[in-house]
C-alpha cells in the first residue's frame, strides 16, 4: 500500500491521569463540558428478539458486581446492553437493519416527496436505493458491499443532499491518491463546488465538498476549523481501512470527535460485523445508523484452478458458488503426475524458463485466445511482477491505433520531466510494455508512472496488467479476468496462505459491470493445498472490522488542548473499548452455565481420584521428557532402519505399529548441523489404511484417521515427522522390493498383522539404556523415577477400580470447567478495565516527566510545538528541536536528518548505506536522544525495546536527499542505492509533510530562524520529477 506524503500517523494517543466521571457529553469540540467528563450514553451489539428489540437489560443484576469498580457507573455501562436494532423485511438482494439509541421509538423511513436529487441512467440496485433512502431521511447509512458493486452512487447522493441544504460536504479517503482520483471524478459530477486538501495541494477550500485525507479532517477537528460548523455530511471511503494497525486509528479518533449533528455515509467492502459499527456509530452519537450489506456480486464469477506444470483449467467455483470437489481433486492429481520427484519438478521448471513458456506465460496466452481480457495478475512480490511482465517479450496485443494512443497519452504525460529525467530506466524500460499493453502496478513505480498506467488501463489499451495487491484497494477499475500467480504471500514474518477477506478484494476485480456476463478468476498453485483450506479461501467470509485503536502522544497532547474532551474521553468511546463491552452479555451467559453445571457436578473419592491424577500427570511429564531425548538424532539415528516396527501417534490419535520403508534428512541439514541443532528427519513409513488408492494425494498424518490393523485392507506409503514416533520396537519386518503394486503393499500388511497377532499385549520395546546404550546419569535416572511411580500409581486403589475410567472423565471435566470459569472471569476483569488505561498512565507520566504539560495536565510550550508533529516521532523530533540540534545544520542536512524518521517504507538490498562522518555524526546524536527517551519510557513504565526504538531510524535516505537538497539529480541519487524509484519518491513527499510540521513547530515556539531553515529545506526538497503534479488534477 502506498504511503502518502501526508499520512503517516506515527505518533501515539495519551490521556490525562484524572478519574473519568458521568456526565452526558456530546462527542464534538465546540462542546460546553470539564475536561475530566467521560463516558456518555451506551450501546450494545444483541441480537434482537421478534420484535427487534435486545433483551439483555435482564443482566442487570449479574452486571452489578463486575462492573461495580469502574470509573464509569453501572447506568452508563448498562446502556451498552440495550441498543436496540430493527431489521427492514421484504428484501432479497440486500439486508438492511437500523441501530438506534437507547430510548428512541423506531420510525420506518418514509417515501421520498418530489423528483431525485440526481438522475441516473440505469437502474439503481435494490442496496442504493435503500441507502439512499436512508439519505433522504436524513439519517446516517453504512454501505457494505463487494468491490465495484456502485456505493460510489449513495456518495453522490449525499453530496447532493448536503448542496441543497446548503451544507458542506467532506469526502474522506484513506490515502493521497484516492483523494486525487476523487476529486477529479466528482468534479465531473459537481464542478467549482469541488475542493482538494491533502496536506501538501490545496484546490479551492472554500468549495462547497471538500475531498481529503482523514488525517486533514482529524487536523481540522483538533484545530477548531470553522469549516467545521458547516459540515453537514461527512462521507468516510473505504472505511475498513480502520482495521489498519498504523493509521486505522485516526478514523476512530475522527469518527469520535466529529459533532452529533453531522450524518455521515460509510462506504466499505463486505464486512460481516456492520451492525457492530453501526450500533458504535449510534452510541457515540445519538443518532440512528442503518447498514445496507448485500453480499450480491453483479457480475458473478467463475473460478478456476491451474497445477502448475499441468495440463488445463479445472472449475473449482461455479456462478452459484458451488464447490466442484471433482475437479479440485483432478486438479491436484495433475499437480502430483507434474512433480513425481523433486529432481523431474527442478529439470522441468528449468526447461520452462530456458524457453520461456512459464505457466503465467500459457495463462496470459490462453486468456488471450479466449477474449478473457483485460486481465489483472496478481503476484506477491515486486520483482516477480516485473520478471513476468519481461517475460512476454514476444507478445503484442494492441494494435497500431492503440499503440499510437498509448504514445501520446505516455508522451504528454512526461511532458512535465526534464530530458535527462525522461531517460531513467523505468521510464524506458515502461514504454515498449505499454505499447504492446501490458503494464506493471506496484509502490515501487514513480507516482506519474503508475498513473500513467492506470489511465491507459481504463482506456482499455493495457491487456493484461501484473500488480501487487495494493492495486486492489479503492482504485475503481475493473478487468474481466484475474490471476493468482500464487496463493501464498509473505506477510513479514511468514510464508502464509492468503485469507479470505484478501482474496475477496483482489477477485472482486475480475467483472465488469454492463459488460461482462460473469467474470474469470484464475489460481496458480503450485503445491497440494487440502481441500478444506482452498475453501476457506474462495467461500470464506470477509475478514471482520477490528479497531486498531492505540495510543500516541500527539492524541494526549492535542486532547490536552482541547475543551471538554479528554483523553479518557477518547479511549473510553474508542471502538476498541466498544467491541469489547458488547462481548460482556455473551461471557455472561457462559459464566453462568459453567457455574451452573460446575456446581451439579457430584464426583465420588475425590481425594483418591487426586492421589492418582497428581502421580498420574508426573509420569506424563517424565515420560515426554524421557521420550523427547530418545527421539533426538544421535539416539535414534541408527535405530531407524528399514523394516523396523515403530508406534506412530499425532494429534492425540495413535496410529499403532507399523514398519520404517526409509527415512531422510532435509536440505540444509549441514547448517543445523553446525549450529549445533538437530536436522529435520522424515521418515517413510508403511501405514495401515482401507484404501491406499482413494488416498494419493494425502502426504502426511494430519489428514488421516487411524485403521486398526486387523482391520486394514491395504498399506499407504506416507510421511511422518520423527516427533510422531511414540514407541520403537526390537522387531523388524521384512520388506517387498516393489511396494509400488497392491501385491508387494499385501505382502507387507500380512507380516504386519502376523506380528501382531503373535504380540497382542504389544511390541517389545527398544530400551533406552540396555538397546540403545543412552548414557547419561540423569537421563538414567528419569529412567528409574519413572518406574517407581508408575508402580505407585498401579499400586493404587482406583487402578484396578471398574469405575475408573468414568471417574478419570468426570474429573478431567471438573478440572476442565474449573479453568473456563478462571478464564471467563479473567476476561470480564480485563474488559471492566479501561484498555490501556495503565499504559496511558505511563505516558502522562513521561509528558509530565519531560516538560511537556504540567503536573495538573495543562498543556504547555513544548507540548504546543509537539502537537504539530503527526507524520513522525513527535517526542523525539521536539526533544532535538529544544535541545537546538538543528540550529546549526544547514537546511540540506536537516532534510537528510528528518529523512531518517521517514525512511522506514523504504527497503534497500545489500549492505548498509554509505553515510559521511559529518551525516553519521548528527544521526549519533539523534539517537541519544532516542536512548534518553526509551530510559525514562522505562522509568515511567510505559513498555518500549530501546534498540528497536533507536534501530527504527533509518539512514537509508540520508545521502540521498542530501545530494538531492545540492542540485544532484534523480538519475544521480538513484545510482547511490537500489531503492525503488517510487519508494524515494513516496519517503520524499512525506519528508515535506514533515518539514512543514517542523516549521510550524518552530513557529509555534517563535523561532524564526529555525522555520526559515525548515522553509529553505522544503524549497530545496521540492522540485522536479519527486514532485510532479498528479495527472488527476
Amino acid at each position: 500500500m502506498d504511503v502518502d506524503s501526508e499520512n503517516p500517523v506515527d505518533g501515539e494517543y495519551d490521556e490525562p491521569e484524572e478519574d473519568v466521571e458521568d456526565d452526558d457529553f456530546t462527542p464534538s469540540r465546540t462542546a460546553n463540558a470539564s475536561a475530566k467528563r467521560g463516558a456518555a450514553d451506551g450501546g450494545s451489539s444483541e441480537t434482537p428478539d421478534e420484535h427487534g428489540v435486545g433483551s439483555a437489560s435482564k443482566k442487570q443484576k449479574l452486571l452489578e458486581p463486575i462492573l461495580r469498580e469502574s470509573t464509569i457507573e453501572l447506568t452508563e455501562k448498562q446502556k451498552f446492553f440495550k441498543m436496540e436494532v430493527r431489521s427492514i423485511p421484504g428484501l432479497t438482494s440486500c439486508v438492511h437493519e437500523v441501530a438506534l439509541p437507547p430510548g428512541m421509538e423506531y420510525e420506518p423511513l418514509q417515501p421520498r416527496v418530489g423528483p431525485a436529487l440526481r438522475e441516473y441512467k440505469f437502474v439503481l440496485d435494490t442496496f442504493q436505493q435503500e441507502a439512499i433512502s436512508c439519505i433522504d431521511n436524513m439519517q446516517s447509512v453504512l454501505v457494505s458491499a463487494h468491490t465495484s458493486a456502485g456505493k460510489t452512487v449513495v456518495a453522490e447522493y449525499a453530496i447532493a443532499k448536503g448542496l441543497k441544504g446548503n451544507q458542506r460536504v467532506i469526502y474522506t479517503s484513506p490515502i493521497k491518491a484516492l483523494s486525487n482520483q476523487k476529486y477529479r471524478e466528482m468534479m465531473e459530477h459537481f464542478q467549482d463546488e469541488v475542493g482538494l486538501m491533502t496536506g501538501d495541494i490545496t484546490i479551492n477550500p472554500n468549495a462547497s465538498v471538500l475531498i481529503m485525507t482523514t488525517e486533514i479532517l482529524r487536523s481540522m477537528l483538533y484545530r477548531g476549523n470553522e469549516i467545521m460548523r458547516e459540515v453537514g455530511w461527512v462521507v468516510f471511503d473505504e472505511i475498513h481501512y480502520m482495521r489498519d494497525p498504523e493509521r486505522g486509528v485516526v478514523w476512530e479518533e475522527t469518527i469520535i470527535l466529529l459533532p452529533d449533528k453531522v450524518r455521515f455515509v460509510f462506504l466499505s467492502a463486505t464486512i460481516p460485523n456492520a451492525i457492530q459499527f453501526a450500533e458504535w456509530i449510534t452510541w457515540l452519537h445519538k443518532q440512528p445508523c442503518h447498514v445496507v450489506y448485500t453480499e450480491h456480486r453483479p457480475v458473478p464469477l467463475q473460478q478456476y484452478l491451474y497445477p502448475k506444470g499441468g495440463k488445463g483449467l479445472y472449475l473449482i467455483m461455479d456462478e452459484n458458488r458451488t464447490f466442484r470437489d471433482v475437479n479440485f481433486t483432478t486438479a491436484m492429481n495433475q499437480l502430483q503426475d507434474s512433480s513425481t520427484s523433486d529432481e523431474l519438478g527442478k529439470k522441468a521448471q528449468a526447461h520452462r524458463n530456458k524457453s520461456g513458456a512459464s505457466d503465467v506465460t500459457k495463462l496470459v496466452q490462453m486468456v488471450m485466445e479466449r477474449n478473457y481480457e483485460p486481465a489483472i495478475v496478481f503476484s506477491f512480490n515486486r520483482r516477480e511482477c516485473e520478471q513476468l511482465a519481461m517475460s512476454l517479450h514476444k507478445m503484442d496485443f494492441n494494435t497500431d491505433k492503440e499503440k499510437e494512443m498509448v504514445e501520446s497519452v505516455f508522451t504528454n504525460a512526461i511532458e512535465v520531466l526534464s530530458p535527462e529525467e525522461r531517460k531513467l530506466p523505468q521510464i524506458l524500460n515502461t514504454m515498449p510494455l505499454l505499447r504492446r499493453g501490458i503494464g506493471i502496478h506496484h509502490s515501487g513505480l514513480l507516482p506519474l508512472i503508475k498513473e500513467t498506467i492506470e489511465l491507459l488501463f481504463q482506456e482499455g489499451l493495457i491487456k493484461v496488467l501484473f500488480a501487487t495487491e495494493t492495486f486492489a484497494m479503492g482504485l475503481n477499475m475493473p478487468a474481466r479476468t484475474v490471476l493468482f500467480t500464487s496463493m501464498r504471500k509473505f506477510d513479514g514474518k511468514e510464508n502464509r496462505f492468503i485469507t479470505s477477506g484478501e482474496f475477496i478484494q483482489m477477485s472482486g476485480r475480475a467483472g465488469r459491470r454492463g459488460i461482462d456476463t460473469r467474470g474469470v478468476v484464475m489460481l496458480q498453485v503450485d503445491e497440494q493445498i487440502p481441500a478444506a483450506v482452498l475453501k476457506g479461501i474462495v467461500k470464506g467470509t470477509a475478514d471482520a472490522l477490528k479497531s486498531a485503536f492505540r495510543l500516541t502522544y500527539n492524541m494526549i497532547l492535542n486532547l490536552l488542548r482541547v475543551d471538554g474532551i479528554s483523553p479518557e474521553y477518547i479511549l473510553e468511546r474508542s471502538f476498541l473499548q466498544y467491541q469489547s463491552y458488547a462481548d460482556i452479555p455473551k461471557v455472561l451467559d457462559q459464566l453462568a452455565m459453567k457455574k451452573a453445571e460446575l456446581s451439579t457436578l457430584v464426583i465420588p473419592r475425590p481425594e483418591d481420584l487426586n492421589q492418582y491424577f497428581r502421580i498420574s500427570d508426573e509420569v506424563k511429564k517424565l515420560a515426554t521428557a524421557i521420550h523427547d531425548i530418545i527421539i533426538t538424532e544421535k539416539n535414534v539415528l541408527p535405530w531407524l532402519t528399514t523394516g523396523r516396527l515403530i508406534r506412530l501417534k499425532h494429534n492425540n490419535m495413535d496410529f499403532g505399529w507399523c514398519p520404517i520403508l526409509q527415512y531422510k534428512k532435509t536440505k540444509g541439514d549441514k547448517k543445523k548441523e553446525k549450529r549445533g541443532e538437530n536436522s529435520d528427519i522424515a521418515l517413510i513409513v508403511g501405514l495401515p489404511v482401507n484404501d491406499a488408492a482413494n488416498l494419493d494425494n494425502v502426504e502426511s498424518l494430519q489428514y488421516l484417521q487411524p485403521v486398526a490393523v486387523a482391520a486394514a485392507k491395504d498399506m499407504l506409503i506416507i510421511r511422518a515427522n520423527l516427533g510422531a514416533i511414540q514407541t520403537l520396537s526390537t522387531l523388524k519386518l521384512y520388506i517387498p522390493d516393489d511396494l509400488s503394486t497392491k501385491d508387494g503393499r499385501q505382502t507387507l500388511l500380512k507380516s504386519l498383522k502376523e506380528v501382531c497377532r503373535r504380540f497382542p499385549a504389544g511390541m517389545p520395546p527398544l530400551d533406552p539404556i540396555t538397546h540403545m546404550k543412552i548414557k547419561d546419569a540423569d537421563f538414567e535416572k528419569s529412567v528409574k523415577m519413572l518406574t517407581i511411580l508408575e508402580t505407585r500409581m498401579k499400586a493404587l486403589p482406583i487402578h484396578v477400580d471398574p469405575a475408573k475410567e468414568n471417574l478419570m472423565l468426570l474429573h478431567k471435566k471438573k478440572e476442565a470447567l474449573q479453568e473456563e470459569v478462571v478464564g471467563l472471569e479473567k476476561q470480564i476483569n480485563e474488559t471492566n478495565k479501561l484498555g490501556l488505561h495503565d499504559e496511558l498512565k505511563g505516558r502522562i507520566r513521561v509528558l509530565k516527566k519531560l516538560g511537556y504539560c504540567s503536573a495538573e495536565g495543562t498543556c504547555s510550550l513544548k507540548g504546543r510545538a509537539a502537537c504539530e508533529i503527526s507524520c513522525a516521532d513527535e517526542l523525539l523530533l521536539t526533544e532535538m528541536l529544544f535541545a537546538g540540534l538543528f540550529n546549526d545544520l544547514e537546511p540540506a542536512a536537516v532534510v537528510a536528518l528528518l529523512s531518517c524518521f521517514v525512511a522506514e517504507g523504504a527497503k534497500a538490498s545489500g549492505d548498509p548505506p554509505k553515510i559521511s562522518e559529518r551525516l553519521s555524526g548528527i544521526l549519533r546524536q539523534t539517537q541519544e536522544f532516542a536512548r534518553k527517551i526509551a530510559v525514562v519510557s522505562k522509568e515511567c513504565d510505559v513498555p518500549i525495546d530501546e534498540n528497536h526504538y533507536v534501530e527504527a531510524l533509518k539512514p537509508d535516505l540520508m545521502e540521498i536527499c542530501f545530494a538531492w537538497c545540492n542540485g544532484a539529480s534523480f538519475s544521480d541519487i538513484c545510482k547511490k542505492t537500489s531503492i525503488y524509484e517510487g519508494s524515494i519518491v513516496r519517503s520524499m513527499r512525506l519528508l515535506e509533510e514533515l518539514l512543514r510540521q517542523m516549521a510550524a513547530a518552530a513557529k509555534v515556539i517563535d523561532n524564526e530562524p529555525l522555520e526559515e531553515r525548515f522553509t529553505s529545506g522544503i524549497l530545496k526538497l521540492k522540485r522536479d520529477i519527486i514532485f510532479a503534479a498528479s495527472l488527476y488534477l
